[in-house]
């Protein structure tokens, strides 16, 4: 089955030279991917409706799950088996987008998807302040993070699969636990008395999640290779 799906949506690459520069755009951009979800959770949070703190609470313990889990998906993703990603499998009848080719993402293991762990559990989190808006971010996370991933030979389905149960069950968990403590123990209203605090480290957390950490991780790589020498 694992196959069957990939293979199926596959076909749509290769094809139309248009086709595929959107497809790899939606699956590479901040634009489609994480700034339409911190632009959701920035309006939800100005939304001047009853139950104000339970739901900032519950926005700022998704945002702090997010995080977590996009570093327990990295930590997965190195700490499991190494599994090839279907563009890395010279056996496996993919047809290639244009500017994607086996050098693609080499040497990073497919399994789990740490894009399905981070953006469904964005979409969960949501999901718990506000039912309508979740259901947004969930389609989201199926049509726009995990469909062109498995189109592009990215992921297998079942990356996609295990990493979106991971993301959504912590925040299933966490989420609930975490907006009781921010509740419980006046922590947001702390944060809510000190604005210029608060918002600029709140931009900060929603800039790197937009975009995956990627200035984050380019700086820790420099500094990296200069430790090494």
């Amino acid at each position: 089955m694992d196959l069957d799906i990939l293979l199926a949506l596959n076909r749509l690459a290769g094809q139309d030279s248009v086709l595929d520069a959107l497809v790899v755009q939606v699956s590479t951009s901040p634009v489609f991917k994480g700034l339409p979800l911190m632009m959701l959770v920035w309006g939800l949070w100005m939304l001047p409706q009853a139950q104000l703190a339970r739901r900032r609470a519950g926005l700022a313990a998704t945002l702090a799950v997010a995080v977590l889990a996009l570093v327990a998906g990295r930590l997965m993703s190195l700490g499991l088996p190494y599994r090839a990603r279907p563009i890395h499998d010279p056996e496996l009848p993919l047809r290639m987008a244009d500017t994607i080719g086996p050098e693609t993402l080499g040497g990073w293991s497919s399994m789990p998807s740490d894009h399905a762990v981070l953006f469904f559990a964005l979409a969960t989190g949501i999901a718990l302040v506000d039912r309508r808006w979740g259901a947004v971010a969930l389609a989201h996370a199926l049509f726009v993070i995990a469909a062109p991933r498995v189109i592009l030979g990215f992921h297998w389905p079942s990356d996609i699969l295990v990493g979106g149960l991971i993301g959504a069950a912590l925040a299933l968990v966490a989420v609930p636990l975490l907006r009781r403590v921010l509740l419980g123990t006046g922590l947001l209203d702390w944060l809510e008395a000190r604005p210029g605090f608060s918002y600029p480290l709140m931009f900060l957390v929603t800039h790197q999640l937009g975009t995956m950490f990627t200035s984050t991780r380019n700086l820790l790589a420099v500094l990296r290779d200069v430790a090494l020498g």
